[in-house]
């Protein structure tokens, strides 16, 4: 009979620790549920323009912009007529501009060695080296990015 009613206690017990347990879960992550939805999304701009190089339409690779602050960014190929528009929006800050080369917009095609213009300056193939920096600001943003030799 005791091990009867100890069993029926520790059911119970155990039973009274379940909620408890729950309620302190959802008393732990509900501060971080609500931080990220309730999280106002920063001011974005779109960007797009031209890219320059020995005062001709430079169309030989792709432009990439990355915010070194929040590693946010984003690239497009340049056009043949040297123009390039990002895909998305991106938030508002300073940004290194680069060149990365050409992304395949066909992804059935057959992949090919990946190599960069050695006539561009080597400076202007990393985020480390290149010294374009463009402010994005809220709404359209139209960069020329002239790349020197």
């Amino acid at each position: 009979m005791q091990n009867a009613q100890e069993a029926s206690t520790m059911k119970v017990a155990g039973w009274l620790n379940v909620p408890l347990y729950t309620l302190l879960i959802v008393v732990a992550v509900a501060p971080l549920v609500s931080g990220c939805s309730g999280r106002k999304s920063k001011p974005k701009g779109t960007v797009q323009g031209k890219v320059i190089f020995k005062g001709q339409p430079y169309a030989e690779a792709s432009v990439v912009f990355l915010n070194q602050a929040t590693g946010q960014g984003g690239s497009a190929n340049i056009e043949a007529d040297g123009s390039f528009r990002l895909p998305e929006p991106i938030e508002v800050g300073t940004y290194i501009v680069y060149l990365a080369p050409k992304m395949e917009n066909d992804p059935t095609a057959e992949p090919k060695p990946v190599s960069i213009d050695k006539s561009v300056p080597e400076k202007y193939w990393s985020e480390a080296t290149s010294d374009i920096r463009v402010e994005v600001q809220k709404g359209l943003n139209e960069f020329t990015i002239e790349l020197k030799p």
